[in-house]
C-alpha cells in the first residue's frame, strides 16, 4: 500500500488558509447557511487574522488549550455554539471559497441544532481518517461529514439515524480502458491501482473484494485523489456517486468519467451505504435529542429541500426514510 503526498493547493485556493492537522472555522456555518441568496445578511463572520489585516483565516482547533470534551447539549446551549468535525469532502461537508462551512451534513445539522436552541455551528476540518479519533479526543462535539454507519464504527462512537443512502462509483479514464466497474474488477486486474480515502469505507470494500495492499493508494482528501487519477498515478478511485461526480465536475476534464453506481458486496451481503452524524459514546443524551429532531425532519420530508442544492435527490433521501441506526449497527 502506498500513500501519495497530499496536495492541498486546491483546498487552500478555494478556502481560508489551513494549517496541517485539525483546524477550526469559528462561527462560519451559520453565515454559510443563512445566506442562501448571497445578500450578505449573516449571523456570523470570519475571525480576523491575528495580523489585523482583516483577512479571514482558519485557526488551529483547540489552540487555546480547551477541548470540547464532555460535549453535553446543556454545555453547548450555554456556550451558544456547537463544534462539528468535517473532512472537506464535497458535497457532504466542505469549506466555501469564503472559508464558510457548508454541505449536506453541516446544513442539516444547523437546522436541527437551531431546533435544539443553538444558532451557531463552528467547523473543524480534519482528514477523514482522523474524524473519529478527534471526536473522541474532544476536538469537536459531533461529526457532520456524511460518515457511513458501519459495524466497526458503531463500536467506537454513537450514530444518529441516517439521512441518506447512496451507491458507490469509480472515477476512471474516459472510455474506461481497464474495464473497471466495481472493486471486484480492480481485484481481478493485478496491474490496476485504486485510490481510496484514508479511513473511509472504500478501503474496506476494496480489500474485501480482493484488492491487494500493493494495488491501493491512500489519499487524505478527495481533491488530491481525483487529481491523482488525472495525473495517471491511479487507474481509478472509489467514492460515492455524488462524490465522484463532484470531483470530476470540479476538474472539468473530458479525459475522465464516472462508472455506473454499484453496491459493494462483502461476505455475500450487500453493503448499505448510509450517512449519519457521529457522537461520543458518553453523549447519548445529546445524540438522542439530535436524532429525535432528525426523525421529525425525515418524517416530514424536510431533509430533501436542505440537501438538494448539493446534488442530492429523492433517491438518496427516500432510501434512508425507513432506515434506523439500529438496522445497521444491530
Amino acid at each position: 500500500m502506498s500513500k501519495y503526498p497530499v496536495t492541498r493547493r486546491a483546498f487552500i485556493r478555494r478556502s481560508a488558509v489551513f494549517t496541517a492537522g485539525a483546524v477550526a472555522l469559528p462561527g462560519l456555518l451559520a453565515a454559510a447557511c443563512d445566506d442562501d441568496e448571497g445578500n450578505g445578511d449573516t449571523d456570523a463572520t470570519a475571525t480576523e487574522a491575528a495580523g489585523g489585516d482583516g483577512t479571514a483565516t482558519a485557526t488551529e482547533a483547540g489552540g487555546n488549550g480547551e477541548t470540547a470534551a464532555g460535549g453535553s447539549l446543556e454545555r453547548i446551549r450555554e456556550q451558544g455554539f456547537v463544534r462539528v468535525g468535517f473532512a472537506n469532502e464535497a458535497p457532504y461537508g466542505f469549506a466555501t471559497p469564503q472559508g464558510e462551512v457548508t454541505g449536506e451534513a453541516p446544513e442539516v445539522a444547523r437546522v436541527i441544532m437551531e431546533q435544539l436552541g443553538v444558532d451557531q455551528i463552528d467547523g473543524v476540518v480534519v482528514p477523514f481518517g482522523s474524524l473519529i479519533p478527534a471526536l473522541q479526543a474532544g476536538r469537536f462535539d459531533m461529526i457532520a461529514a456524511g460518515m457511513f454507519i458501519n459495524e466497526e464504527r458503531c463500536g467506537q462512537i454513537l450514530f444518529s439515524d441516517p439521512d441518506y443512502c447512496i451507491p458507490q462509483a469509480l472515477g476512471v479514464a474516459a472510455g474506461n480502458p481497464l474495464g473497471l466497474t466495481n472493486y471486484d474488477d480492480v481485484a481481478a486486474n493485478p496491474d490496476a491501482r485504486l485510490g481510496v480515502l484514508g479511513g473511509a469505507v472504500e478501503e474496506g470494500y476494496a480489500t474485501a473484494a480482493g484488492v491487494t495492499e500493493d494495488q491501493l493508494v491512500i489519499f487524505d482528501e478527495p481533491t488530491s485523489m481525483a487529481e491523482g487519477l488525472q495525473a495517471g498515478r491511479v487507474d481509478a478511485f472509489g467514492l460515492t456517486t455524488l462524490s465522484v461526480r463532484e470531483q470530476l465536475d470540479r476538474l472539468g476534464d473530458a479525459n475522465l468519467e464516472m462508472t455506473e453506481g454499484f453496491t459493494p458486496v462483502v461476505d455475500g451481503e450487500e453493503q448499505l451505504g448510509c450517512g449519519a452524524y457521529g457522537f461520543r459514546q458518553e453523549d447519548q443524551a445529546f445524540r438522542d435529542e439530535f436524532n429525535s429532531e432528525l426523525v421529525t425532519l425525515k418524517g416530514n420530508g424536510e431533509v430533501l429541500p436542505i440537501v438538494e442544492p448539493f446534488g442530492f435527490t429523492e433517491d438518496e433521501t427516500s432510501a434512508a426514510a425507513e432506515v434506523t441506526v439500529e438496522d445497521i449497527c444491530g
